[in-house]
């Protein structure tokens, strides 16, 4: 088992590409903490993951608040586990809007909860890594941050952020043996999916070369490497698994 032992705290598990990844990682050998501000689809996470034999703890985050991380982080203490991985998967979607058209509270909220989100985990978390010696972060961010989607600037903005938030980290911290990397989906069966208009979806069929959009499990078997002793020189990266729409 490539996580025998080890403790993942995975923000977004409530659903999606978070669920995913914590059924992932349980099935090889990691317990699981499901940080996610629907405390009723946290617990049916945890409820999926022993089922299938493993260990979970759900709790209830608003990633954007630092006191509700700081929190999450302290139940992870009280329970006596260790943080050996985080993965940074919350997120906020919207509907598309022109930049001209964007509220103030709009573009706010989408970078509180992604960017300020993933610096305010990281932050908690490093305060365990260090002292340990080691660790994986994984942050999510997206096709959408290096290319751009018109509509999203927004979001576009938050997933370029986080991408380069990454980047900085991972020089940061690798020196005590923590390694940081980014997966940048493509188009993912997600809930992302509901706020694009449906004409969309043809066209993101065909611009995929695969000719498929992609499933939570896609994402998850990726967040599975980055995490596990295969990627143990893998530092800074940005792994798009997109289909080849984007290369």
């Amino acid at each position: 088992m490539k996580l025998k032992g080890q403790v993942a705290v995975i923000t977004g598990a409530g659903a999606g590409i978070g669920r995913a990844t914590a059924l992932r990682f349980a099935s090889e050998g990691a317990r699981i903490v499901i940080a996610e501000l629907n405390h009723a689809a946290a617990v049916e996470t945890a409820r999926l993951v022993e089922e299938q034999g493993g260990e979970a703890l759900a709790v209830r985050t608003d990633v954007a608040d630092p006191a509700s991380v700081a929190e999450l982080f302290a139940a992870v203490d009280r329970r006596g586990w260790p943080v050996d991985v985080l993965m940074n998967n919350a997120g906020h979607v919207d509907e598309l809007t022109p930049l001209v058209e964007l509220s103030d509270q709009r573009w706010t909220l989408m970078l509180r909860v992604h960017l300020d989100g993933t610096f305010f985990c990281c932050r908690e978390a490093l305060k365990r890594m260090i002292p340990q010696k080691k660790g994986a972060i994984i942050n999510v961010g997206s096709v959408a941050g290096l290319r751009g989607l018109p509509g999203a600037s927004s979001y576009t903005a938050a997933k370029g952020a986080v991408i380069a938030l990454t980047k900085g980290l991972s020089h940061e911290v690798a020196q005590h043996g923590i390694r940081v990397n980014c997966i940048a989906p493509g188009w993912i069966e997600t809930r992302m999916i509901d706020y694009l208009p449906e004409k969309w979806r043809p066209r993101m069929v065909k611009d995929t070369p695969l000719g498929r959009i992609g499933q939570p499990e896609d994402i998850a078997s990726v967040a599975l490497f980055l995490a596990s002793d295969d990627a143990a020189f893998v530092v800074g990266q940005v792994i798009s698994p997109n289909g080849g729409m984007y290369r």
